[in-house]
């Protein structure tokens, strides 16, 4: 394949900057609106449906299009492609600001959410560029996600701060400053990069990747929102089906939309999997810690959201203290490190108490896991994208954000569903109905320290099997990556 690449970058920390700038915006988009939903609900008066879609409808465009977007990527430039979409995001932020109607809200967070599918794979791939050298490279990544993590943390500050003396659409027009700044330094401080100028994208392909990708993350949060069995099990069969057909799909293609031998590459598959299975245990536990603080020990969210912070610390630090460890030691005993503190760090999951000494062990709980995680995570990305050619390295990108967004929902149905198994079994032998969201919403006295005491029994379980699964994590990451045939 020919790669098109122009110099490198005249300055590779103002790039990285650069680069890094967009993804605490996009970070801090993915999580703004819940702060700014009650007043917008208020003022535009959105159906149940329509609120919905106004908090679902950035993350499903940014899950089911990051494959597509990572292969536009590879073929137009990634520069090329950053530029545009920081355009696209800061026009569709500013529309969003002043919107005055759901419906233009559900639009331009679609827009937005497709922009955002977009920035990060090409920036991910872009850092392999600029940072040649794996140990750097890295570090580089460590970096970009202390920032994602950084626009994460500071949302819920951010957005209440704005809403406390602006309107709601202001939490919308940070997009605006930081994109145009993007726009105009990225065709000086950022390379250009580009595959197969000469190939076109396959429309049916990028169809099936999208319709299928967004079937199973919807029927992933239908299960969670309790929608029939049948609706659930019905579209995710679609989704399932639409994957098989787009998989056989690209095995056929000159020039695929995804590149199978990919998953060829020594370490790549592994990769993948580890990917997943921790955002898998991260996104079903992270929930389960917030209504621990806030239904078991009564916390008000803001005092929730306080005790949480450490664990945020623990993870901006550690995505930093990981590359320089790496620097000094073999990188796989740095991620074998991180992925058995996770480990280490669900057990406190698995034996919490009802009483107020809870709360100390959910925040060590939280520290060692998010820690954990936060070290290993630039080592699992290096691991693709290094082993990925580098005309694929967009589309291996995508491979690893997508993996991280169907895992979390994932977990969020899995031991969700296992955390209501085990509190209705808790509850009056197993013939309680209802979850456990339910549960506490709709007790008090008596009943409700049973709720309470059904809700940690389901808690336990969750931890449990985070710690079994972290185990089966460990030895899958220490089998040697061989090349398949």
């Amino acid at each position: 394949m020919m790669t098109i690449t122009t110099a490198r970058s005249r300055s590779p920390r103002l790039a990285l900057a650069l680069l890094a700038l967009p993804s605490l915006l996009i970070a801090i988009d993915i999580s703004v609106l819940g702060v700014a939903l009650p007043r917008m609900s208020a003022d535009l008066r959105p159906s149940p449906a329509e609120l919905l879609w106004m908090n679902d409808i950035y993350g499903f465009m940014v899950g089911g299009t990051m494959v597509t977007m990572g292969a536009v990527g590879d073929r137009i430039g990634r520069r090329r492609l950053i530029v545009i979409c920081a355009a696209v995001f800061a026009l569709a932020s500013a529309v969003a600001a002043f919107s005055t109607a759901p419906w233009m809200i559900i639009v331009t967070r679609a827009v937005m959410g497709l922009a955002g599918a977009a920035i990060m794979p090409a920036s991910m791939a872009l850092l392999g560029q600029i940072f040649p050298d794996p140990k750097a490279r890295v570090s580089a990544m460590g970096a970009y996600m202390t920032c994602f993590l950084l626009g994460m943390a500071a949302a819920p500050l951010i957005g209440g701060v704005m809403l406390q003396y602006w309107w709601w659409g202001s939490v919308f027009l940070l997009g605006v400053p930081v994109m145009v700044l993007t726009l105009l330094a990225a065709p000086r401080l950022l390379p250009e990069s580009q595959a197969q100028p000469d190939t076109r994208l396959d429309l049916r392909s990028a169809a099936l990747c999208l319709v299928s990708i967004l079937s199973l993350v919807a029927a992933l949060k239908w299960a969670v929102n309790g929608t029939e069995l049948w609706k659930v099990v019905g579209l995710g069969v679609v989704g399932l089906a639409l994957g098989i057909v787009f998989v056989r799909r690209q095995q056929t293609l000159e020039h695929p939309l995804v590149d199978l031998s990919l998953l060829r590459q020594p370490g790549v598959t592994r990769a993948l999997w580890v990917l997943f299975l921790t955002a898998l245990l991260m996104g079903g536990t992270s929930i389960f810690i917030a209504f621990y603080l806030q239904s078991v020990h009564g916390l008000e969210p803001l005092t929730a959201a306080l005790c949480l912070i450490p664990s945020t610390i623990a993870m901006i630090a550690a995505s930093n203290l990981g590359p320089w460890l790496g620097h000094r030691m073999e990188p796989k005993r740095v991620v074998v490190g991180g992925l058995a503190m996770m480990a280490i760090g669900f057990v406190p999951f698995a034996l919490l108490p009802v009483g107020e000494s809870g709360i100390g062990w959910a925040i060590c709980g939280a520290v060692l896991t998010t820690a954990g995680i936060g070290a290993a995570f630039p080592f699992l990305m290096n691991d693709i994208i290094s082993h990925a050619p580098q005309e694929r390295a967009g589309s291996a990108a995508s491979l690893a954000q997508t993996a991280n967004e169907i895992g979390i929902a994932t977990g969020l149905v899995i031991l969700g569903s296992l955390a209501t198994v085990v509190y209705r079994a808790q509850l009056s032998g197993g013939s309680a109905n209802g979850s456990w969201v339910d549960g506490f919403e709709q007790t008090s006295g008596v009943l409700l320290e049973q709720v309470k005491h059904a809700f940690v029994s389901g808690y336990h379980a969750v931890g449990i099997a985070a710690v079994v699964t972290m185990a089966i994590v460990l030895v899958l990451y220490l089998i040697p990556a061989r090349r398949t045939t």
